[in-house]
């Protein structure tokens, strides 16, 4: 979790030590791993598999009221609806599009 924030700070958080954000790490949402250098990616690690190549974890990220954010000029900061993004994967990455179904599993 410690890492996490420390990620998100340095990715997204101003440069400035007055706006310092304060990430809420949420419960996990969702675990994807990869068992090989083949592009897909399940939502179990097989039970052949020792030594999976990636696992990556979403987390539920609480943000306060206001936040400020310092986005790199070659990224975008998107808002987007959970209904926008379910099973759309022509316009959002596989494991973007079942992040609403992941969210509903937990609920």
């Amino acid at each position: 979790i410690e890492g996490l924030k420390r990620k998100l700070t340095s990715k997204l958080g101003a440069n400035s030590p007055a706006l310092v954000p304060d990430w809420q790490i949420g419960e996990s949402v969702a675990i994807w791993w990869r068992p090989n250098f083949e592009t897909m990616m399940y939502p179990y690690c097989p039970p052949h598999i020792t030594k999976p190549k990636e696992c990556k974890k979403l987390f539920l990220v609480h943000l306060s009221e206001k936040e400020y954010f310092a986005v790199p000029k070659n990224l975008k900061l998107l808002a987007v609806p959970l209904f926008e993004l379910y099973d759309n994967v022509q316009l959002h990455h596989e494991s973007i599009a079942l992040v609403p179904r992941a969210v509903a599993c937990t609920q």
